[in-house]
């Protein structure tokens, strides 16, 4: 499968942001530290078979705190221990899910001038290949899904998932998946994030970002 999102060369600056995208501190992936309005995380997909499971639930049922007095990150440690049920599925680390990235376009695309189609760049994490270039591309935000399928299921020492880190070119929205977490960090308008939080099909949250949790300790 050929992705719809273009290779740009190891000398596109990325609108600026390529020092930034390959600095030390990002080698999971980039987190604004400001130039946004708000941020949320979007929780990863968990299924039981066909029925979706919330993170919520599955914490409740387990005699575990909430979400909301986790003092980390979102990631698989927040499940150590529980006992996964037989077709728990989910939620996928380091990547975001097909389902939630399918429904946060459609958000997105609904609160940019250009809809879906947007300009997008997206870079690897560094991770993925230490001492290189990361690996960049540019395409339509729309596109975003089929880019997603084109990375399923790859092999070797780059590209292999979906993008850690994607954005608007007009700088209106930046999107995160560090490499070792279970949610997708968000960053926009207010606007935009009270929609991701109102949403239904979404598990959208508010929790402390990857900078505040490590300067807590």
């Amino acid at each position: 499968m050929t992705s719809p999102w273009t290779p740009l060369p190891d000398t596109h600056p990325l609108g600026g942001l390529r020092p930034v995208l390959e600095a030390a501190d990002a080698v999971l992936g980039h987190e604004p530290r400001e130039g946004y309005e708000d941020r949320c995380w979007v929780l990863h997909t968990v299924h039981d078979g066909t029925r979706r499971l919330r993170w919520r639930e599955i914490l409740a049922e387990a005699g575990r705190p909430p979400l909301d007095r986790w003092p980390k990150t979102p990631s698989y440690l927040l499940f150590q221990g529980i006992e996964a049920r037989h077709d728990w599925e989910g939620p996928s680390d380091g990547e975001i899910d097909r389902a939630c990235l399918a429904r946060l376009v459609a958000l997105l695309a609904r609160h940019g001038a250009d809809g879906p189609d947007t300009p997008c760049h997206a870079a690897q994490a560094p991770i993925e290949d230490l001492g290189t270039s990361v690996p960049a591309r540019a395409g339509r935000l729309a596109d975003a899904p089929a880019h997603h399928d084109h990375c399923s299921g790859r092999s070797g020492a780059s590209w292999l998932q979906f993008p850690a880190n994607w954005w608007a070119v007009d700088g209106s929205w930046f999107v995160l998946t560090d490499w070792d977490l279970c949610a997708t960090e968000v960053f926009g308008s207010a606007e935009l994030i009270a929609a991701l939080l109102a949403d239904e099909e979404l598990e959208a949250v508010r929790h402390p970002s990857i900078a505040e949790t490590w300067a807590r300790g």
